[in-house]
């Protein structure tokens, strides 16, 4: 699959063709810096902009012409990775193709930019209404993952793990920069965002480009778009010599344990594919090294994995267990590891995790959605399409020699360990 660049003058426009589905889907995507303090902003945004604009200046409204476009989907999504901003607007609207009449993908276009473009103001601000809600569902969200043991303890690892990095890292909600939003802090961040970051626009579909081209040919001068800056797609990671430990106590329960790691080698496609896989190996799935020695073996817990973020180039492993055993599963996890750096893995577990890789690629390309994500994803980390032949060719390829060569630069930079006890 090849993404397709249009001549739309003063736009970025990307065409990712697409057969087998009966909707069309634009992608609006700004990437540019970082702007620490405003993560909870930028994630604000992301909704406040679908909900109303304008010329629709209640839910009801825009929900009412949503269902005269044949049921219009919208959804703002915004994350940080590779040090970038990354917020993507982004509607669902019936192919033309298939429907009795026109211009339905014309006007839901024409929706999407009057939301993004012409949002709802008061006093040229977003109105404070709107962000005290907003406010409020997040200390709510704060309240509840307090009050979740799973999610408190990831809240708490992250906020340790990424000690050092906080100039393009937050839990979100970030509870630190909360009392600092207000109407005027989000409209300064919309403004940014419009006036200093770059916009790519992603249609994906089965269309027919040059009539496509006229459509947005027609619709460029509503759209503002700044392509000067350029923004390196560069995760990095600040980490110590010493190992970060954090010990949290709490009244009952089994201890939770995270172990984050520095991975001190450079990001790109190929070492982030190995990375992948060496997830797999070590804690990705029920015969994973972790799986089956921590759990099937020694019993020390009842679950345990390993997750690699590649985005932002972080890797960490979860477990529980109780607290007599915490210095044991700790020193079973780092066994194990240099283990694998050792080169100690099996030859059917190396074939198993790529298999693993390959199948659920395979199972996602039967989503029009998840292969549009596909495809900016790599374009804004690679600048290249997402092709599902090479990416299993390139899984394939993959050799035993090269993975405990890459996975010998993984260090361990900070344990967390929430357990009963004491304070």
């Amino acid at each position: 699959m090849n993404i397709v660049k249009r001549d739309i003058p003063n736009l970025e426009v990307y065409y990712v063709p697409i057969k087998g589905f009966k909707t069309i889907e634009t992608f609006f995507v700004y990437t540019g810096e970082i702007y620490p303090k405003e993560f909870n902003e930028r994630n604000f945004l992301s909704e406040i902009l679908l909900e109303t604009s304008k010329n629709y200046p209640t839910t009801e409204k825009l929900r009412f012409v949503c269902d005269n476009l044949y049921g219009l989907t919208k959804v703002g999504y915004y994350h940080f990775e590779g040090g970038l901003n990354v917020t993507m607007f982004i509607s669902s609207a019936v192919n033309d193709k298939y429907l009795d009449e026109f211009n339905v993908f014309s006007d839901s276009f024409d929706l999407l930019v009057e939301m993004i473009y012409n949002p709802r103001l008061y006093n040229g601000v977003i109105p404070k209404k709107v962000v005290r809600e907003k406010k409020i569902n997040a200390k709510e969200t704060l309240l509840s993952i307090k009050q979740n043991k799973n999610a408190y303890t990831y809240y708490q690892f992250m906020q340790a793990y990424m000690r050092n990095n906080q100039e393009y890292f937050a839990n979100l909600p970030d509870e630190e920069n909360l009392r600092t939003v207000t109407s005027e802090s989000i409209t300064d961040n919309y403004n940014k965002m419009i006036t200093d970051e770059n916009l790519k626009i992603f249609i994906g579909g089965d269309f027919d480009f040059s009539e496509m081209d006229k459509i947005i040919h027609a619709k460029s001068t509503m759209i503002k778009a700044n392509h000067q800056k350029k923004y390196q797609f560069n995760p990095t990671f600040k980490g110590n010599d010493q190992v970060n430990t954090v010990v949290e106590k709490t009244s009952s329960g089994q201890t939770r344990i995270y172990i984050g790691y520095n991975l001190d080698f450079p990001f790109n496609k190929k070492n982030s594919n190995i990375m992948s896989l060496f997830n797999e190996i070590f804690g990705g799935f029920e015969n994973s090294k972790l799986f089956s020695v921590i759990r099937e073996k020694l019993h020390l817990s009842y679950y345990v994995y390993s997750y690699y973020s590649k985005g932002n180039n972080l890797f960490f492993v979860n477990l529980e267990t109780n607290k007599e055993n915490v210095d044991k599963a700790i020193s079973v996890v780092n066994n194990l590891l240099e283990e694998a750096k050792a080169g100690q893995i099996d030859d059917d577990l190396f074939l198993q995790a790529k298999m693993n890789l390959i199948n659920r690629l395979e199972t996602s390309v039967d989503s029009q959605s998840k292969m549009m994500i596909h495809n900016i994803i790599d374009y804004i980390r690679f600048n290249e399409s997402f092709d599902i032949k090479n990416r299993i060719e390139d899984i394939l390829n993959i050799t035993k020699e090269e993975l405990v060569e890459l996975i010998k630069n993984i260090k361990i930079d900070t344990t967390y360990i929430y357990t009963n006890g004491d304070n």
